[in-house]
């Protein structure tokens, strides 16, 4: 891609966003939806943040995942790297400013970019459309599939820095696509990404993400997914680094047959912080979702989780459940969790529903019984319980390295 001129729609929709930011500011503890999740430290820190600019030659190397036939994208520090990434990328897949994309495929600004998720959805998505420097943009034609996964590495090498990642994909009808997104830091940065995906009429997409920042680092990520006519999305995002996190994911079953199979893991000890949000809309009859989200607290660490089903009153035959599993490792850790049902339709199936509570004690003596050292024991259980959310994902390296971050988890006291 080329660079050009500022382009007047890109310039318009940043500087609409760079408006809508100064008018509301950053999120307070006072909106509902970020009533337990505090930012007064990460606003603090922002302005530095955000003009500390890292070198060109910047050092490091992410911990990759193996991912066979994967093609490859790599981030650092918010810039594209084109010598760490796939040596071709496939027809279809553009990496550069928002200008390079305007003047690449206009169509797609003018008519996708910023259409699920604009500056006026939040203050973190109207700071991504003002500052973000790369986006990729990806369209996967009628029919059509890619020969491997889209693996998206975003990792931070310079120290009190802030990225925008941005990732737009057109999957046009009967297409097919995995692509996994994966966070990760060497040093403390802020991280504020945004994706939106648009599935058209029986396209299918898998949507991975795997968020893996430095313990002292800031994330935040909203993606929106909207699915037509007999569409389907399976999502699974996993959480298990930064010292504060939150993540919302927002889909819109907007044709008839559409169906939705998500899933969300939270690990965090020590005092971190991690806010996983999904908001479902079913909005055309005959649409299905699954929602099952679990999270393994320990220490001092806390939890937040928030999952909406809104059935519209034309979504008749609509059938949904949503499912919440907490585990507390120790008494210091803790969860706040609101699953919510709001439904207008009268012909629909669902439900929805919410358990915390602690290790089995009687699996526990079991296991310490047989002559396995309790660590040992309590991994096992750990690893049990988030093994119903991780079997089903069809990136292998995906659940090895979450199974990873199970057993490096710091039980605190008990």
């Amino acid at each position: 891609m080329h660079s050009a001129a500022k382009n007047a729609a890109v310039l318009a929709l940043q500087q609409q966003a760079l408006e809508s930011f100064v008018n509301a500011g950053f999120p307070t503890t006072r909106l509902e939806s970020w009533k337990y999740t505090d930012v007064r430290k990460l606003a603090a820190a922002y302005p530095d943040w955000l003009n500390n600019i890292p070198p060109v030659d910047t050092a490091g190397q992410p911990e990759l995942l193996d991912i066979p036939n994967a093609i490859h994208i790599a981030f650092v520090d918010g810039k594209f790297r084109p010598e760490r990434s796939a040596r071709t990328l496939p027809s279809g897949l553009l990496v550069g400013s928002l200008d390079e994309l305007a003047e690449a495929e206009p169509d797609l600004v003018n008519t996708q970019l910023g259409k699920l998720l604009n500056a006026n959805s939040s203050g973190m998505v109207a700071l991504n459309t003002a500052f973000t420097e790369s986006i990729i943009a990806l369209t996967v034609p009628e029919n059509a599939s890619f020969d491997g996964p889209l693996y998206i590495t975003h990792y931070s090498s310079t120290a009190e820095t802030s990225s925008h990642p941005r990732l737009l994909v057109n999957m046009q009808a009967n297409s097919k696509l995995t692509v996994v997104e994966h966070f990760s830091g060497a040093v403390p940065a802020i991280v504020n990404s945004v994706s939106e995906v648009y599935c058209a009429s029986g396209a299918a997409v898998s949507y991975y993400k795997l968020q893996q920042e430095h313990a002292d680092s800031w994330h935040l990520a909203e993606q929106s997914i909207r699915l037509e006519h007999q569409a389907t999305a399976n999502t699974t995002t996993i959480d298990c680094g930064a010292k504060l996190a939150r993540n919302q994911l927002t889909v819109d079953l907007a044709g008839e047959g559409a169906y939705l199979n998500a899933n969300g893991l939270l690990l965090a000890d020590a005092a971190r912080h991690i806010d996983s949000r999904i908001n479902v809309e079913h909005n055309a009859p005959n649409t299905r979702s699954r929602e099952r989200y679990r999270a393994i607290l320990a220490d001092k660490a806390r939890g937040v989780f928030n999952g909406r089903i809104l059935v519209n009153q034309n979504a008749q035959k609509t059938v949904a459940e949503l499912t919440n599993r907490n585990l507390l490792l120790n008494k210091g850790a803790e969860i706040d969790t609101k699953p919510e049902l709001e439904i207008y339709a009268d012909d629909v199936k669902c439900a929805h529903g919410s358990t915390t509570g602690q290790l089995d004690q009687n699996a526990l003596f079991y296991l310490l019984a047989r002559g396995i050292d309790k660590r040992e024991a309590r991994n096992l259980l750990v690893r049990a319980f988030a093994a119903e959310l991780l079997t089903g994902i069809s990136v292998p390296a995906i659940a090895e390295r979450t199974q990873t971050a199970l057993q490096g988890l710091s039980f605190g006291d008990t």
